[in-house]
């Protein structure tokens, strides 16, 4: 994913810069008229949401997918007082505000895929951050049949740079999705070459381990980098990590959260043998992975009730509330799609 545009919603000048972007990227990506229609709908009850219930406290942005399909993706977050209750708002003809109660449900009907998550000010005890998001995802022509994993990333460069030291690549495959979560040393164009140099690495058949040493091997003679290489196997119900370095990732089943951490050691540089850690993954269970570009104190608690929805508007939300502003940030979420359940 790639961020095209952040812009606070407070503002003549910054609404119009808003959607002109949105106007400009639909057209480049083929979106047909009337899907280009519907996505200004929803960015427009966005940008009204949060005037009229966040004082224009918030933030509208525009991302770019081409992971496993080309998308477009509206992510609007604010600071607000929060909606104490997220499923009666999103019936029509539920409103605080004396409107006819049309917007949050009319987000849920134009777009492709969409998720709302509020944190009400009341109950925000144990969160830095109250508030609501919502994400909204249009795909560019006819929807691709469901993949077996529901994926979430969020990438974002050190100061919004174009150079980001941070990469996710991901291949799926029927059953099994694995993915490589990297982040080159430091930050800015040298990380940047590092993490971009390796090129199309991932295969199916190697191990993951092998395939950590492979990277190493690669990484000789570059400033390095940490990393990890992950499986989701479905048809096992296992997930496997192998990792080196300052990552974590974060198993969250049966309502307890497991944190995952590596070795110390710099891949292309001194570390130790890289160690495998795998697990059960049931239908229901979540994996996060993250660089150090994101805080690790957040519990079960920190977010009530986001771990159930969709692994992108998780990726979102845990990257602008715990991602750190001076490094890199990247976010990787991951679970069994929905519908693929038995």
């Amino acid at each position: 994913m790639k961020l095209l545009i952040e812009q606070g919603a407070k503002g003549d000048s910054g609404v119009v810069l808003l959607r002109s972007k949105l106007r400009a990227v639909s057209r480049r990506m083929g979106f047909s008229d009337l899907k280009r229609e519907q996505m200004e709908l929803v960015c427009n009850e966005m940008v009204t949401n949060q005037n009229k219930f966040a004082a224009g406290n918030g933030l509208v942005q525009i991302w770019e997918v081409d992971d496993l399909a080309p998308a477009l993706d509206l992510f609007a977050f604010d600071y607000g007082k929060g909606i104490p209750n997220v499923k009666a708002a999103m019936e029509d003809g539920y409103t605080t505000a004396g409107t006819m109660g049309k917007g949050l449900g009319a987000i849920q009907r134009l777009s492709s895929e969409s998720e709302i998550y509020s944190m009400p000010a009341e109950q925000a005890k144990d969160t830095p951050w109250h508030g609501t998001a919502v994400w909204s995802r249009f795909v560019s022509g006819e929807k691709n049949p469901p993949h077996v994993h529901d994926l979430g990333v969020y990438t974002r460069a050190y100061q919004d740079s174009a150079f980001n030291g941070d990469r996710i690549q991901v291949r799926a495959g029927t059953g099994k999705t694995r993915w490589l979560h990297m982040d080159g040393l430091g930050h800015g164009r040298e990380a940047a070459e590092v993490v971009n140099g390796i090129g199309d690495f991932l295969d199916e058949e190697t191990p993951v381990d092998g395939l950590v040493e492979r990277l190493s091997t690669r990484l000789q003679g570059t400033r390095g980098a940490v990393a990890m290489i992950c499986e989701v196997d479905r048809a096992l119900h296992t997930m496997t990590v192998c990792g080196v370095g300052d990552m974590v990732a974060h198993l969250i089943s049966c309502g307890e959260k497991r944190a995952i951490s590596f070795s110390p050691g710099v891949l292309g540089h001194a570390h130790r043998t890289p160690e495998i850690f795998s697990y059960p993954f049931p239908d229901q269970a979540l994996l996060i992975t993250a660089s150090d570009g994101l805080r690790r104190s957040m519990t079960l608690r920190t977010f009530p009730n986001l771990w159930r929805l969709h692994p992108q508007i998780i990726s979102l939300v845990l990257g602008q509330v715990m991602g750190r502003h001076n490094d890199d940030r990247s976010v990787f979420s991951i679970r069994v799609n929905p519908s693929m359940r038995k």
